[in-house]
């Protein structure tokens, strides 16, 4: 999927309601890569924020700027009263939103939080028991 939509990372789990109501916490989306000249104000795109870069952000673009022949994007998520208090430059750009599945992505949201950690932990926990228990117990001679 990577080589075919020219993306870092083809599929991501919106995990804000920053979007609401198009993009729902749990929605999975496609994200196409684009060159970045070519994004317009209206389109959803996906970035690294400018200030935790690891952390991918899904919003609407509202302007685009061309400052000292660096371009930037002024972004704002649908459900926020206002625009988003950075430019985030070309060199963030993720890509682009393409489409959505709904509310599929809750489960790994889920398995991120502390219930799921813990259910990962008990399942580690009932296979290492059950492992050690088959292999405590006589075997059948045939």
């Amino acid at each position: 999927m990577r080589l075919a939509l020219h993306s870092e990372s083809p599929l991501m789990v919106v995990s804000s309601g920053s979007m609401v109501p198009g993009l729902n916490v749990g929605d999975i989306i496609i994200v196409r890569g684009v060159d970045p000249q070519t994004v317009t104000v209206g389109t959803i795109i996906i970035f690294h924020s400018p200030y935790e870069y690891d952390m991918p952000i899904v919003h609407r673009v509202v302007a685009v700027l061309n400052e000292g022949g660096s371009l930037f994007f002024q972004t704002k998520g649908d459900h926020n009263e206002i625009q988003d208090g950075w430019k985030v430059p070309a060199a963030n750009l993720m890509g682009v939103y393409v489409m959505k599945i709904p509310y599929v992505g809750l489960i790994s949201l889920e398995l991120r939080g502390p219930l799921g950690v813990t259910l990962i932990i008990l399942l580690v926990a009932l296979i290492i028991l059950v492992e050690y228990s088959e292999s405590k117990s006589p075997k059948k001679k045939n």
